[in-house]
């Protein structure tokens, strides 16, 4: 197993409900944190509670979309090397309209991660966040799409969904997943691991807002195995642990954080 590198962590959506208990838990191993978000009097409230155990908090209040944002990350990293990536930033359905959704859940995850890379020290890790709505596009010509676009770019398949907000959502996570498979080799020829962690229903602010708004997602709560929505710190504590040496081999996949209702969902066919 590898050593545990010593760099900076760095938290994208930091302020949010799962980026706020991911920056907690590095912080607790007194890691160096750079914290993104859009809000800076929230970002800087956040460092101030953290910087007793962390030690060194920076913060970056930045647009994720813009297309400089990865230089911004580079900039705001200054010499310091990169330990970690929680790209915990991301749009659900009734934040925005469908392109910016894909524009953000997608392209500005690809070119922040393709910015990033050569900047990790070995046995570093990138933990993106995916979402069970990946798994549940079931057309397999949709699938096949998603992961040609991925690969090659065409977005002949998928341009069709692209003004429909629940489905950009639902395709940009596949491509987010299908993304981390494509990138493993790149990260695993520097001795770096990349994964995606699929939440399910979990109550966060942003959850909460996509369940009032929607009828059968409230519907699909009910049936969740583990009768209750998830926590925040729940995603955390897998980002956690992906970025540790326990997880050492483990890349180019997704983990499901979800109660078991994506397993529910296909034994009901």
């Amino acid at each position: 197993m590898s050593t545990v590198p010593s760099g900076t962590v760095v938290i994208t959506g930091a302020a949010g409900g799962m980026g706020r208990p991911a920056a907690q838990r590095f912080a607790a191993q007194g890691r160096p944190l750079l914290l993104c978000d859009l809000d800076a009097e929230r970002l800087e409230a956040l460092a101030e509670e953290l910087r007793p155990a962390a030690g060194r908090v920076d913060i970056l209040a930045a647009d994720i979309a813009a297309e400089d944002y990865p230089a911004q990350v580079i900039a705001a990293l200054g010499d310091a090397p990169l330990y970690a990536l929680v790209h915990t930033a991301g749009l659900s359905p009734t934040m925005s309209d469908a392109r910016r959704i894909f524009a953000v859940n997608y392209h500005a995850t690809e070119r922040l991660v393709a910015a990033l890379l050569p900047r990790f020290e070995a046995g570093g890790c990138a933990v993106l966040i995916s979402s069970v709505s990946a798994y549940m596009l079931a057309d397999p010509a949709l699938l096949t799409s998603i992961r040609d676009f991925v690969q090659t770019g065409n977005d002949e398949g998928i341009a069709g969904f692209m003004d429909n907000p629940g489905m950009s959502y639902a395709i940009s996570k596949r491509a987010v997943i299908n993304f981390v498979e494509r990138e493993a080799p790149a990260f695993g020829a520097r001795s770096l691991r990349i994964a995606s962690i699929a939440p399910g229903f979990i109550d966060t602010p942003m959850g909460r807002a996509e369940a009032e708004e929607n009828a059968q997602l409230r519907g699909l709560i009910t049936m969740v195995p583990q009768q209750r929505m998830g926590h925040g710190d729940e995603i955390a504590s897998v980002a956690e642990f992906l970025c540790s040496p326990a997880a050492s081999y483990i890349s180019g996949t997704d983990i499901r954080v979800d109660g078991g209702i994506i397993g529910l969902l296909s034994m009901k066919g």
